[in-house]
């Protein structure tokens, strides 16, 4: 039998009274308690811990805090600050995760680090798991800092047509807002800001609003549909700056776990991954997307399935690669819309914006009110690889440098 859980079914409510690392009164207690609406007034101070907060229930779990940090410097680097373990819906709002990782793991062969906000999901979960993050920042943690895993391999679970593991018949919900997410990721290879890895037939539906990640280890967001089901991702107000360091920010070790066929493997700002049958929508507006060590937007779709992808209002600046990079790979189209896109000092004065189709299935690219600041620096690629027609259409827009594989310009 499946477990199913109501994201409204709330039952008991119980008070926390104090920033107490347990007992009467603490937060853990709480968690504990069989309550599923938790409380932090205003009067309660930062919240101290020094062992890992955990939630075992089924029930939805909400917690509504004031602005309180849940201050896990004294936790040991390699916990967890805070995990669900039954695959409970889960909100939060206006709390505060800080960790005890501040320096840099140079030894990517022995990770280290725990992760912030954890959420597992068992094998037999059924429904829709939802994550709700308002006003919640998480920062200082050496892996994840918020993860979503419904993969049984967890942290070994891997991404796209490499991924391994299995996972339930659940969809997977996480909407943020008004969330931070910043100095994560530095004790391990490819530990994100946040991280969704959906195995099984389920689908992932992301959305960030007036949202940060920025200074991450790996990429600031990555979503790993490594099965059948889609990728639905919105992103609108929010800010994507200098994610994917890890790797170069420590020495380079030849077949070390940061070595990608010889180079540092370094990450981007958002990275989705949908292998399987699937396909990616994504919609992007009046956000920056800056300054990320790999691509800025980095869209991968394998398999039998399109990518369909909007873009407004967003500016695509200094990131060591390409600004946004859409590869679709197997049957399926790829469809791209861009109004008002600035495009500026991308991947070292190569292209600016990389669109390929490689398989057959037809390309459909229409560019509104854009610009590419550097000219020839700044090349806007297209590329059909195989059977299918492709169409670019640019209008009203100052691109100065197109280069154009199976593709016509009308």
């Amino acid at each position: 039998m499946g477990l199913l859980v109501s994201s409204t079914a709330y039952s008991a409510t119980s008070v926390v009274l104090n920033g107490n690392d347990d007992g009467a009164g603490s937060l853990r207690a709480a968690l504990q308690s069989g309550a599923n609406v938790i409380r932090v007034p205003r009067s309660v101070p930062a919240i101290r811990i020094t062992q890992p907060l955990v939630y075992e229930g089924t029930a939805a779990l909400r917690i509504i805090a004031h602005g309180q940090t849940v201050d896990a410097s004294q936790l040991p680097a390699t916990d967890d600050i805070f995990s669900v373990l039954n695959g409970a819906n889960l909100t939060i709002d206006d709390l505060n995760f800080v960790g005890s990782s501040f320096e840099v793991n140079e030894s990517p062969e022995l990770p280290t680090g725990g992760k912030g906000v954890f959420v597992n999901v068992p094998e037999f979960r059924e429904g829709l798991v939802l994550v709700k993050l308002s006003s919640v920042s998480v920062s200082n943690v050496g892996n994840h800092g918020i993860h979503v895993s419904d993969c049984t391999l967890r942290d070994q679970c891997g991404g796209g047509s490499g991924g391994l593991g299995q996972g339930s018949p659940a969809s997977v919900s996480v909407k943020l807002n008004q969330v931070v997410v910043d100095n994560v990721g530095f004790g391990r290879q490819d530990a994100d800001g946040v991280r969704v890895d959906e195995r099984g037939d389920g689908d992932i539906y992301f959305s960030a609003i007036n949202s940060i990640f920025s200074n991450v280890g790996a990429d600031g967001i990555e979503l790993d549909e490594g099965d059948n089901g889609d990728v639905v991702a919105s992103v609108d107000g929010s800010v994507f700056d200098s994610n994917g360091e890890y790797c170069i920010s420590i020495p380079f070790v030849l077949n070390s776990a940061c070595d990608d066929d010889g180079d540092a493997d370094v990450d981007d700002g958002f990275d989705i991954d949908e292998a399987g049958e699937g396909s990616i929508y994504a919609s992007i507006t009046n956000t920056r997307v800056t300054n990320n060590f790999d691509e800025g937007l980095d869209f991968d779709e394998e398999d039998a399935g399109d990518i369909v992808t909007r873009l407004k209002q967003v500016i695509l600046s200094g990131n060591s690669d390409e600004g946004l990079k859409a590869s679709e790979e197997g049957e399926g189209d790829l469809q791209v819309a861009l109004g008002s896109i600035t495009i500026a000092n991308n991947n070292g004065t190569k292209e600016g914006i990389e669109l390929e189709e490689e398989d057959s299935g037809n390309v459909k690219v229409r560019v509104l009110k854009s610009i590419a600041v550097g000219g020839n620096d700044e090349e806007l690629k297209v590329e059909q690889g195989d059977d299918g027609e492709g169409v670019l259409k640019i209008r009203n827009s100052l691109i100065d440098a197109v280069d154009l594989d199976g593709v016509s310009q009308l």
